[in-house]
């Protein structure tokens, strides 16, 4: 018999969200009729977009439950296992990333308190929960040589529910209402009809990932001239609003700043529109290539190559292994951002008109 009450269990924001879309889809695939329960963090911290405010409402899940992230409170936790045992959930699967501490014993250790959790309350059946040793600690892909891939990592661990293509453009979709495509196109009225735009976000959580100002400035000013009669649409959050206006007014042409102006998934509605994406590593830069936008995407080497790419075959992906890589920090004092200010302008401008392709632009600046 099929599970009839499934809690997924998922962290993260924005740019998290997105890379478990295909999992998602899988899971409402394998039990299309389920009652779903949403166990997240939220809010999350700083000025990350809430896990479902990114999902929507209505096909993913039926309810949130607010997972308290860090806290050591037993009224807290016993709390939460009467709310899980008061839904009568049958099926956890879980998605959620493994905390990878010191020792391979202290993961493991971890896992299966989480895994005691909700047998504590009253789980049945558990699916997705590490069980090999490439789901106890950063694996190698031997396809690519690189860090396995996020969204892959996922799918791996609930193949049990069946194959999920990653390449196919249906588990990317994030099932945008007809109300949030009707608001984007409000937003993007201002613009000049039938004239291309690129989309740009400056916005970033950890001072590591961040390309700094001049050099967004340094490279809209540069670029406005090799694209004639384009428009620049800036997205992000309310606080990078007046970095967003000192970009537009560089860029010198037609431009919108809707940061902060924009819920996340009308912005994912309004990046599907865009030719390209230019931004952080980031959920914007996510968002987009979930909407299948190709992204010229600035990396700090804060991770190893790949586990956190973008989806899609055509992104270009500025990033600069230094010795350094791989560190995990939110940020970098004693190598003063090194890997990532180590991009230079020119990199990124190949990168954004390799994407569009010359031969293209010809007939579209005609």
């Amino acid at each position: 018999m099929s599970p009839k009450r499934i809690l997924i269990y998922r962290l993260g924001s924005l740019g998290d969200t997105v890379m478990a879309l295909p999992a998602f889809h899988k899971i409402r695939q394998a039990y299309p009729d389920a009652d779903i329960t949403l166990l997240t963090n939220s809010p999350v911290a700083n000025k990350a977009a809430p896990l479902a405010s990114v999902l929507g409402e209505g096909y993913f899940f039926n309810r949130v439950l607010a997972y308290p992230v860090g806290t050591r409170n037993p009224a807290v936790l016993l709390g939460l296992v009467k709310q899980i045992r008061g839904l009568k959930i049958d099926t956890v699967v879980n998605l959620a990333g493994v905390r990878i501490l010191k020792t391979l014993f202290k993961t493991k250790l971890t896992v299966f308190r989480d895994w005691l959790f909700f047998k504590a309350a009253g789980v049945k059946n558990t699916i997705g929960f590490p069980s090999v040793l490439a789901d106890f600690e950063l694996s190698v892909d031997k396809t690519t040589g690189d860090l396995e891939w996020e969204a892959k990592r996922l799918a791996r661990r609930i193949q049990v529910l069946g194959h999920i293509a990653l390449d196919d453009d249906s588990y990317w979709d994030l099932k945008f209402s007809n109300e949030e495509i009707k608001t984007a196109g409000e937003k993007l009225a201002p613009l000049a009809a039938g004239r291309p735009f690129i989309a740009a976000s400056t916005g970033t959580k950890s001072q590591v990932n961040d390309w700094e100002e001049h050099n967004w400035l340094n490279l809209l000013k540069r670029l406005s001239p090799l694209l004639p009669g384009w428009q620049l649409v800036m997205v992000g959050g309310p606080d990078e609003f007046d970095q967003a206006t000192r970009c537009i007014e560089t860029w010198g042409g037609v431009g919108l700043n809707l940061c902060g102006q924009t819920s996340p998934r009308v912005s994912g509605v309004i990046l599907k529109q865009a030719k390209v994406f230019i931004g952080h590593d980031s959920g914007p830069m996510h968002l987009a290539a979930a909407g299948g936008t190709p992204c010229a995407a600035v990396f700090s080497a804060r991770h190893f190559p790949r586990q956190w790419y973008p989806r899609g075959n055509f992104n270009k992906i500025i990033y600069h292994k230094t010795d350094c890589a791989g560190c995990e920090l939110d940020v970098c004092v004693v190598q003063q951002k090194k890997c990532i200010l180590s991009v230079t302008t020119d990199e990124v401008i190949g990168a954004v008109m390799e994407i569009l392709d010359p031969e293209k632009l010809n007939n579209i600046n005609a």
